[in-house]
């Protein structure tokens, strides 16, 4: 017996070679080889040798390839049956798109209108910004209209516990590293008030990924001791983005804690909601050895140092500023069943970080803080350079405790590590062990 499939491909080759012209070449002299030529009368019976196949084997054309229906073969290859007993008592899982756009064109069609839609800022209502402090988030912002939006930065210094054994003078926005969250929407007009209170007499500014123009917004910010700079942003791109201070020697300014986080919320959709929101930044920090007094003592400040940052050989890692500041005392929470969201950013200035939570996985990746395409599903780490920040989801199945690391691990021994402590009813079978949790001596990882 003629295979169908094979007589299908035969008919449908005659028609494309002789009715539609497909596949007419012209081989070499040297091959001995002439025009293909096939007549007309044999292109039609072909036609119709294809029609008569596709209307009288329905079965042939009409089956649906399913997985729950068996047919003997398919294409003369046996098909296994489904194993049901592999199939979870869930929903599945659908894929997530943050956003209902249809296609492409339509993202560039909407903020492109965006960029050249003229405000009249006069008539635009005026809010104050709400500025949290990591791990903390501002809530989503739920209204479909721009404001002028109201962020006033302070530039300070302070004496800061970066690690167990040392303190460190930190340059900050707002007196915290990193500098405050602040959440927006687009098509929003930021106004930045940004007021130096540095009494070492360095100057400061903003350099804001989200605004567009010259030095993101340091070239109008720049502020002198005891000045005020303010200037206007407009923002025409949806994502997360890193802030920092610009002005020279502009390493210098990083190095020390000036930098923080922009959420821009889309104009049309927001993320899925989740249960928990955390906003977490990397950092790294060089210093010097701490001086040695007459008696031998060493002192419990450690000071900058310019060689070691040059050479990206940093003495600290950590998130959040501190090596303290996730730890067991001071862990994020969540609750079995949560679904948690992480604003992620790399202040550097040097490092990659290699973004994992150990025992968790990222349900959705919105990688380099992307919130326009797709995210990425079943991620389990990221790569995030200096200046570059990510939005991560995850769902808490067990409790426990989850570990926030840079998996170039050995940063976990410069202080590069955080905890994520999950309450709730244990899940024997997703995870379970006939003897209890027993963390090896000296452990870092497993609180």
């Amino acid at each position: 017996m003629t295979n169908p499939g094979r007589l299908v491909r035969r008919c449908w080759s005659i028609v494309k070679l002789n009715v539609l012209g497909v596949g007419r070449t012209t081989q070499t002299q040297s091959a001995g080889l002439k025009r293909y030529s096939v007549g007309p009368l044999v292109a039609v019976s072909g036609a119709a040798g294809l029609w008569w196949l596709i209307s009288h084997n329905t079965a042939l054309a009409e089956a649906p390839h399913h997985p729950d229906i068996k047919p003997q073969t398919r294409n003369h290859i046996p098909v296994r049956s489904y194993d049901k007993r592999l199939v979870p008592h869930t929903a599945p899982i659908t894929p997530t798109t943050p956003i209902a756009y249809e296609n492409k064109t339509h993202v560039v069609d909407l903020y492109g209108k965006l960029e050249q839609e003229s405000l009249d800022l006069a008539q635009l209502p005026v809010e104050e910004a709400v500025l949290t402090s990591a791990p903390n988030v501002p809530p989503p912002i739920t209204r479909n209209y721009p404001v002028i939006l109201k962020v006033k930065l302070t530039t300070t210094t302070r004496k800061a516990q970066l690690t167990g054994a040392y303190k460190y003078e930190q340059w900050t926005f707002n007196n915290q590293v990193p500098g405050p969250f602040i959440r927006a929407r687009v098509g929003d007009v930021v106004e930045v008030a940004l007021t130096n209170e540095d009494e070492s007499g360095m100057p400061h500014n903003i350099d804001c990924h989200a605004f567009l123009g010259p030095g993101g917004g340091s070239a109008v910010t720049t502020a002198e001791e005891n000045q005020t700079k303010t200037a206007r942003f407009k923002l025409l791109c949806p994502g997360l983005f890193v802030y920092h201070c610009a002005a020279a020697p502009v390493p210098v300014h990083i190095a020390n804690g000036m930098y923080g986080l922009m959420y821009v919320q889309p104009a049309e959709r927001d993320l899925p909601p989740v249960d928990k929101e955390y906003y977490v930044m990397q950092s790294e920090w060089y210093h010097e050895p701490p001086e040695v007094d007459d008696n031998g003592k060493k002192s419990s400040q450690v000071e900058f140092s310019y060689p070691n940052s040059l050479r990206e050989e940093p003495d600290v890692v950590v998130f959040n500023g501190s090596e303290s500041a996730m730890t067991r005392e001071k862990p994020l929470k969540a609750n079995v069943n949560d679904t948690v969201r992480i604003f992620f950013g790399n202040a550097g200035p040097n490092l990659t970080s290699a973004f994992h939570v150990i025992g968790g996985n990222f349900r959705r990746a919105y990688r380099d803080g992307d919130v326009v395409s797709p995210p990425g599903q079943f991620v389990s780490t990221l790569s995030v350079p200096p200046g570059g920040a990510t939005i991560v989801d995850m769902h808490m199945l067990v409790p426990g405790t989850m570990t926030l690391v840079d998996h170039a691990i050995f940063r976990l021994d410069k202080g590069g590590v955080g905890y994520l402590n999950v309450s709730g009813k244990s899940r024997p079978d997703v995870y379970q062990s006939v003897q209890p949790p027993a963390p090896c001596v000296g452990c870092k990882l497993h609180a």
